[in-house]
């Protein structure tokens, strides 16, 4: 039996530097990483670190590369985002179920993404 899916929006598969950083803390550190997918409700991505945790409010900027006929310049796109869930990822290329040092993020958008200016 097939399950059914939940989610609202589709995502697509692309591959966008991020920079990320917690709202109200007071290190003012950003965090880089990269996306996995990307929807209009909200995003997957991957950062070295596990500092992030479910609840957390963050300050995302996503970079969107020069692209003919959408983002002729390219550009960033910023948002607040809730964390939903966090986890390490592992190495499926090896036997053994050893983490990469690599945490994967999923977020919902708190307000729709803005192109910066």
């Amino acid at each position: 039996m097939f399950k059914s899916e939940r989610r609202k929006y589709n995502r697509l598969p692309v591959k966008f530097a991020i920079s990320c950083r917690k709202v109200g803390s007071t290190a003012q550190k950003s965090h880089k990483g990269s996306t996995v997918n990307v929807s209009p409700g909200g995003l997957y991505f991957e950062i070295p670190a596990g500092i992030f945790k479910p609840g957390d409010l963050l300050k995302v900027e996503i970079s969107i590369p020069p692209t003919t006929g959408i983002l002729e310049s390219g550009g960033r796109i910023a948002a607040l985002a809730g964390v939903l869930r966090t986890h390490n990822i592992y190495d499926t290329k090896t036997k053994t179920s050893s983490p990469t040092g690599r945490y994967g993020i999923a977020s919902q958008f708190s307000q729709p993404p803005k192109l910066c200016t």
